[in-house]
């Protein structure tokens, strides 16, 4: 049976993320501030655009959400506040005590009573005396909580690629995925990128996610292409493939005596 639903988008704050609700009824309208659910306490943000949306069945991700009240806000803003002074305390902290840990980000939601501390390091940390430390001056828990390299620019809020846009981890691929696919040298290769670290690399210093984006497509445009270094008949004689665009899906061909051609798909499928 189809149910009619409400598909409500949702941009996040402070991360400017849409995040996209499913809810059957709602008196939400567009511009009004909400609370919705994290995994870990409340999460708050504005409401961009509400659309009748119809299902078979109610959606496995519908999620709480509700209009956000005045006492939301500000215990928010209170949070945010915290959140960068416990920062600054514990960088003060960890830098005073020589500990071989960065301080990535501190995490203080709506609904827990908890601050948690956001860090990397190559090496196991003893942060037993930070946390004491930490816990005395703000009067709650702390958790500590080791994330990688390719997790630190999802916890960032101002994270920009090389393209300028945010990159996608902190935006769109940090809703629909919890942790991320991983990311093979050969969607380099198959692009004809160059492959030096620095122009395939995102911020994390890995290979970047949006490599993986146009894989299948490139894969694709390979097929009926001879790889480069295959030797084909043309015409009578004999050439070596030395380069091949797969968007343009043609290939050049060289002789022996040193002289190129450009060869398209079509003429190559006539040669088989």
């Amino acid at each position: 049976m189809v149910k009619k639903v409400n598909l409500v988008g949702v941009e996040t704050y402070p991360e400017g993320r849409t995040t996209y609700f499913f809810i059957k009824k709602q008196d939400l309208r567009k511009g009004d501030w909400c609370t919705y659910r994290l995994r870990e306490g409340m999460g708050i943000g504005q409401v961009k655009f509400i659309v009748l949306a119809q299902q078979e069945a109610p959606p496995g991700y519908t999620r709480y959400l509700k209009r956000a009240t005045l006492e939301d806000k500000l215990e928010f803003e209170r949070r945010m506040k915290l959140e960068k002074k416990a920062f600054e305390v514990a960088l003060d902290k960890i830098s005073h005590s020589h500990l071989p840990m960065k301080l990535v980000s501190t995490r203080y939601p709506l609904g827990i009573d908890r601050i948690t501390f956001y860090y990397t390091a190559k090496q196991r940390v003893d942060f037993r005396i930070l946390v004491k430390d930490l816990a005395a001056i703000f009067k709650m828990r702390i958790q500590m909580r080791q994330i990688g390299a390719r997790d630190e620019p999802q916890v960032l809020t101002e994270s920009f690629g090389i393209c300028g846009r945010r990159i996608c981890c902190a935006s769109f691929l940090g809703n629909i995925k919890r942790r991320l696919d991983s990311v093979s040298l050969e969607a380099a290769r198959l692009q004809n990128l160059p492959l030096a670290s620095s122009k395939i690399s995102g911020i994390c210093g890995r290979l970047r996610c949006c490599l993986n984006f146009e894989y299948t497509t490139y894969s694709e445009l390979k097929k009926g292409l001879p790889q480069v270094g295959e030797v084909i008949k043309w015409q009578g004689e004999k050439m070596e493939i030395v380069s091949r665009n797969l968007l343009t899906e043609t290939v050049t061909a060289q002789t022996k005596n040193g002289i190129r051609k450009a060869l398209t798909k079509d003429q190559l499928n006539k040669l088989k």
